[in-house]
């Protein structure tokens, strides 16, 4: 008994192991395909919202595709030109980071006798000028991965509407009905979720642009849609906008203006605490029920994987396979494990539970 216990774990850990190699090299085609799939969630109702007005469905799908593109391509050269125009004008911060690292170690040195080239072992100038301008050299790799994606979208909408069909010809008509309950509840769930977190992180890199401009920090744009993009990554997201937003206001403002350093800091925890702590819980009710365990885990697994973009999609998969497995029967228990554990009970395991206690 204890051999083939130890045989499953061992075919277990040799699976998922070929599962990670086999996800890792297939990044080029199926990360894109991922963000089709969860961009389509949001795309069907709109689609079908303009299929009310007798407009085809393949004319809405390619206007709401070429409006998407559209904004998509404006706001990638936009961040792009502010990523070079910040790169140009680096060397004046490199020179304030580097006077405010001396200031810091020499205090440390008088104060506790921290040797003071305890921070200048790093060389931090030269690895953020590095990674900013890997950064901007990325705006060819992010327009091929558009373009991935945009093919892979226009053919799932295409798709989407033969879907009953498909069921009706490949099941008997009771197990198709259900199965499309179930995946138009999926759909729906999903899409709902996709829809409303879109909106709050938008909310949010509004707010944190509104907010930096009004103080007067350099590139509000940058770091308003760099809180846009970190809001779909839990906790970890917020804390390192915030950090680095905090760093680059006191590198801006310190020892001039001070109480405008302040004022980054007190702007950002506001805006990261009122939305995310408040609103985001708010709209999503328990939608988000996911174990913080599972959400770390997920964000180190995908972040490995597929670098900054997995860490991006890594909470919207994980919600999607949790809405799957709530409303496929089979799968329901994963699904509740996978939650916090003391929010509700989702309502089909709440009537199992009442059948249970009545002798049913």
């Amino acid at each position: 008994m204890n051999t083939q216990r130890v045989s499953l774990f061992l075919l277990a850990a040799i699976a998922v192991g070929l599962f990670s190699v086999a996800i890792d090299y297939a990044q080029p085609v199926l990360m894109p395909l991922v963000i089709a799939v969860l961009v389509s969630f949001v795309l069907a109702p709109a689609v079908e919202f303009l299929s009310r007005f007798k407009i085809p469905k393949v004319v809405a799908i390619i206007l709401l595709i070429l409006m998407i593109l559209g904004v998509f391509f404006l706001v990638g050269l936009f961040f792009f030109n502010s990523i070079q125009s910040f790169v140009r004008i680096f060397p004046r911060y490199q020179q304030r980071l580097q006077e405010l690292l001396d200031s810091v170690t020499q205090g440390l040195n008088e104060r506790f006798g921290v040797p003071t080239d305890l921070l200048g072992g790093f060389d931090w100038s030269h690895m953020i000028r590095g990674y900013l301008i890997s950064l901007s050299g990325g705006f060819i790799d992010f327009v091929t991965t558009l373009f991935i994606v945009t093919i892979f979208l226009i053919f799932l909408l295409l798709e989407r509407p033969y879907m009953k069909r498909k069921l009706e010809l490949a099941f008997e008509e009771q197990t198709s009905e259900r199965i499309g309950l179930v995946i138009e509840h999926i759909n729906q769930q999903i899409g709902r979720y996709l829809t409303l977190k879109l909106l709050i992180s938008a909310a949010t890199g509004f707010f944190i642009w509104i907010s930096l401009r009004i103080i007067g920090m350099d590139f509000p744009v940058i770091w308003g849609f760099l809180g846009f993009v970190l809001n779909f990554i839990p906790s970890v997201g917020s804390t390192v906008h915030f950090v680095v937003t905090s760093v680059i206001g006191v590198v801006q403002f310190v020892p001039d203006e001070s109480g405008k350093a302040v004022a980054v800091m007190v702007a950002m925890l506001a805006i990261q605490t009122l939305i995310g702590n408040i609103l985001d819980p708010r709209l999503q009710g328990h939608r988000l029920d996911l174990s913080p365990f599972l959400v770390l885990f997920s964000l180190i697994f995908w972040g490995w994987l597929w670098g900054a973009v997995g860490m991006l999609l890594a909470t919207p998969m994980t919600v999607a396979v949790k809405i799957v497995c709530e409303n496929v029967p089979a799968l329901r228990p994963l699904g509740v494990l996978m939650g916090k554990g003391y929010g509700r009970r989702p309502p089909a395991l709440r009537g199992r539970a009442n059948r249970a206690g009545s002798g049913d």
